[in-house]
């Protein structure tokens, strides 16, 4: 008997062990309080798909895990087609140059590049036939973000 209660403890054991080290769910995290401010809200956005883009690159392709490429996919472009309405205009934070709200159009047009960067690579990670079309449509992904953060990100 206390080789089966040994046993099912080891078996626990690794499977949480293996699931944390294959899986990157940090784009899956605690939401914030309902009560939270706007900016609060948007930070969380921004960090959930921050390590949503990081997990594509440091995890998922090179382990070729098409899957959870599509998942942070989808998570970058939800969080990309709501983007604009988490930025009223008053609602300043410190990572965010005022820019944005000067030349609110542009700042739209950016996040709908995202967006659609975004979902270009759900649908190549769900067919997950063609590694570099996906590796290729990712770097685009990055860059539409990357291209936002040059123009309304404060650099620290």
């Amino acid at each position: 008997m206390r080789f089966l209660i040994a046993g099912l403890a080891m078996l626990v054991a690794t499977s949480v062990a293996a699931h944390d080290e294959t899986s990157d769910h940090s784009h899956a995290s605690i939401e914030p309080p309902v009560d939270a401010s706007i900016v609060e809200k948007r930070v969380y956005r921004f960090k959930q798909s921050g390590a949503a883009i990081q997990s594509v690159f440091k995890q998922h392709l090179g382990n070729d895990d098409f899957a959870s490429i599509a998942e942070a996919a989808t998570l970058i472009a939800d969080w990309a087609d709501v983007m604009p309405d988490y930025f009223p205009a008053g609602s300043t934070s410190p990572g965010a140059r005022d820019d944005i709200w000067a030349d609110f159009d542009d700042f739209k047009s950016k996040a709908a590049d995202n967006s659609r960067a975004g979902r270009d690579l759900y649908q190549l990670a769900l067919v997950g036939t063609d590694k570099g079309a996906i590796e290729t449509a990712a770097k685009k992904m990055g860059g539409t973000c990357k291209a936002c953060h040059q123009s309304y990100q404060i650099k620290k």
